[in-house]
């Protein structure tokens, strides 16, 4: 491009003196005619100064054709050089505006993984804690990670090429790392979601049953201390020792369920377990061996009672295994300052570093 302007300048001073040359040749042929006039030419006696001075002047309007020509060919050369450089950073600017979106996806993406992170942080530590509660999580509805996948690969590849092409990284690298990470956490989240999803409704299904089971153990223990009292009399009904056990559980329930109520929260499946079922079958248990089971249904109760611990119990052992499968994840993947969280930040900060 510099060249072309010098040629243009020699082209321009060439013709200026050759204009110069032109004008200095006709002062000289004026001067050579004796009393000139305009346009009073004496082609008869100054024929061979006039013949000299045409074929001059000729000689030189040649050369300038040709130096208007080479100055035409050299400004076409140009514009198209000057054309070439504007689509060049065109798309340079296009691959560079392709990198600004990659930062702007990590970006989001980077505080998507550490935000989700905490939120399983308290899940996992809450399943921990109360296995038996329905312990949630939400998940983000964005696309981030699948955008990032989806960008055109060959662009991309092309775009750390230009920028990273002085560089001693190894960008290919690089650029392999950042979209293995990208997938990764793109199928985890998709994992994760899934995974959660089938726990819940596990849960959920599982504790149904058990406030179903509970339900039933309840009126099962209104029916036996009604047939005791039908059986025995008002009287004398409660001084049997199934009818009384059976009296004093339902009145320490509802008494827990208003409790719970009034605090404005859900009934603890341990705390009914280990407080109020476990208390009944201990009792039941010395009764059974002191004068074993009674034919108005108490050992169809004991056996409710010991199914609704075992329920209870497995759908615990079941949520603080899924909890611990939680916090391994976390650890690895989730937890600010981890190595695939920390590279992905990396990979970010070198593009940054590349473009601005």
């Amino acid at each position: 491009m510099d060249l072309l302007k010098k040629y243009k300048r020699i082209i321009k001073a060439v013709f200026g003196v050759t204009i110069a040359l032109i004008i200095f040749l006709t002062v000289q042929a004026i001067y050579e005619t004796d009393n000139w006039k305009p346009f009073d030419v004496d082609f008869n006696t100054k024929d061979h100064i006039i013949s000299a001075y045409g074929s001059l002047i000729g000689g030189i309007l040649a050369f300038l054709s040709i130096l208007f020509v080479l100055y035409q060919v050299y400004e076409q050369r140009e514009q198209i050089l000057i054309e070439k450089q504007e689509t060049e950073n065109d798309k340079k600017q296009d691959l560079k505006d392709r990198l600004l979106l990659l930062i702007n996806y990590l970006g989001t993406l980077q505080k998507d993984i550490i935000s989700h992170g905490k939120r399983m942080e308290v899940f996992y530590k809450a399943e921990q804690n109360k296995p038996a509660d329905m312990n949630t999580i939400y998940f983000n509805a964005n696309k981030n990670f699948e955008r990032v996948v989806e960008m055109d690969v060959l662009s991309n590849f092309k775009a750390f090429q230009s920028f990273y092409k002085n560089s001693t990284e190894d960008w290919q690298k690089l650029f392999n790392n950042l979209y293995e990470l990208a997938e990764f956490y793109n199928e985890a989240f998709k994992d994760l979601k899934k995974k959660y999803q089938l726990h819940i409704n596990d849960k959920v299904k599982t504790l149904k049953l058990i406030s179903k089971d509970m339900q039933q153990f309840l009126n099962g223990i209104s029916n036996l201390v009604d047939d005791y009292k039908k059986k025995y009399g008002a009287e004398d009904y409660l001084n049997h020792p199934w009818s009384h056990i059976a009296n004093e559980y339902t009145p320490a329930h509802y008494a827990y369920l208003e409790e719970v109520q009034h605090r404005g929260e859900v009934p603890d499946f341990r705390h009914i377990s280990d407080a109020l079922l476990m208390p009944f079958i201990e009792a039941a248990m010395v009764i059974r061996n002191e004068m074993g089971f009674d034919d108005l249904g108490s050992r169809k109760l004991v056996e409710m009672a010991s199914n609704i611990r075992k329920k209870i119990w497995e759908v615990e052992t079941y949520s603080k295994q899924y909890a611990g499968d939680i916090e391994k994840q976390f650890t690895s993947y989730f937890n600010e300052g981890n190595k695939n969280l920390n590279e992905l930040i990396e990979i970010k900060e070198s593009i940054e570093n590349k473009i601005m």
